[in-house]
């Protein structure tokens, strides 16, 4: 799913399943929809900044592809 295309709860949900059944993470692709349904649904909403205006690499992208990862299942923090 392209990461412009607005996405809702059941895409999130359906992912999850996939993921689990097919023993796979998600692609990258997929980690951006699911931050941009982050950033919508809580910054963007009150800024109304979209997802694609976040600056790549920025405090914010990071937070959000973290948030995105963890709530899929896959964020790993790196050792130091």
């Amino acid at each position: 799913m392209n990461a412009a295309s607005p996405i809702g709860g059941k895409f999130f949900h359906a992912l999850l399943m996939e993921c689990f059944a097919e023993q796979r993470h998600p692609t990258e692709d997929e980690v951006d929809s699911i931050a941009s349904k982050i950033w919508r649904e809580s910054h963007g909403s009150l800024t109304g900044q979209t997802w694609q205006d976040v600056a790549r690499g920025s405090d914010a992208h990071r937070q959000m592809i973290h948030a995105a990862r963890a709530a899929l299942g896959v964020d790993r923090q790196i050792a130091a």
